[in-house]
């Protein structure tokens, strides 16, 4: 991790394949950690495919890939999602597809770390594997991959994981298991997960918690702030704020070995 960004807390969210409720896990993390955080930005680092800004139920003036091709100050791009909690939105573009761009959005991105302090970053990066996210790994004090009850979610966060810690020596990976049906078939996937790494990688990797299927989430999924409100006292949220304690945990230990 580069000097710069040492101490700030800055937490990558990685998957191997799609459609696995990374980045809804991660806006709401966000919103249970605005009870002990007053400034927290959310970075949708997808340009090809970006959701935060449907998920969050804002529409930016600017985007990430309008920053990107017309050359202007990152601040254009900085959009409230509320009062606490502020969004730097993706875009739709071919620029996803070129490795080169991964070096312009390190430099928008320190830009915006040096002319604002935020609490904590929270990266949505888009699944599979990128020269874009190796650099944005680098950078953060946690990289948490998903896994889920689909096997191939498995197989390919293996495979992601593989690249980051072999060719790239990015160990400060973490895993979190999403929408299962109960801590037994969570146990189960990282069982598989973890064999898998203990005996081609020689290294298990932490968990930071298992999210168990909640039917509520789908009818809230562009009120966030509402779900979150309305159902603060309730077993769903009460376990992803224990994740989100673990989640800082976890980087507050790793900026003390590091």
């Amino acid at each position: 991790m580069s000097s710069d960004f040492r101490e700030k807390i800055i937490v990558s969210f990685i998957s191997g394949k799609g459609a696995i409720g990374k980045s809804v896990i991660l806006s709401l993390i966000a919103r249970v950690l605005v009870e002990d955080f007053s400034k927290i930005l959310i970075w949708d680092n997808d340009i090809f495919s970006p959701i935060q800004h449907f998920i969050n139920n804002v529409e930016p003036n600017t985007r990430l890939v309008d920053v990107l091709e017309n050359n202007l100050t990152i601040n254009k791009a900085l959009t409230k999602i509320n009062e606490r909690i502020s969004l730097i939105g993706g875009g739709i573009n071919e620029l996803d597809f070129n490795p080169e761009i991964s070096d312009v959005l390190i430099k928008k991105f320190v830009e915006l770390m040096k002319e604002h302090d935020f609490d904590i970053v929270f990266i949505d990066n888009h699944s599979g594997f990128s020269k874009t996210i190796v650099d944005f790994c680098k950078i953060s004090s946690l990289n948490l991959m998903f896994l889920s009850d689909d096997p191939t979610s498995v197989l390919d966060a293996y495979g992601l994981t593989k690249i980051l810690y072999k060719a790239f020596s990015i160990n400060n990976i973490a895993t979190i298991v999403n929408n299962v049906i109960d801590k037994e078939d969570g146990m189960e996937i990282l069982k598989v997960f973890n064999l898998a790494t203990t005996n081609f990688l020689k290294k298990e990797f932490s968990n930071v918690g298992i999210i168990y299927y909640e039917k509520e989430l789908k009818k809230h999924l562009l009120y966030q702030d509402l779900f979150a409100q309305t159902k603060n006292n309730a077993e769903f949220i009460q376990n992803i704020r224990n994740i989100s304690n673990n989640i800082i945990n976890f980087v507050l230990k790793h900026q003390r070995v590091v």
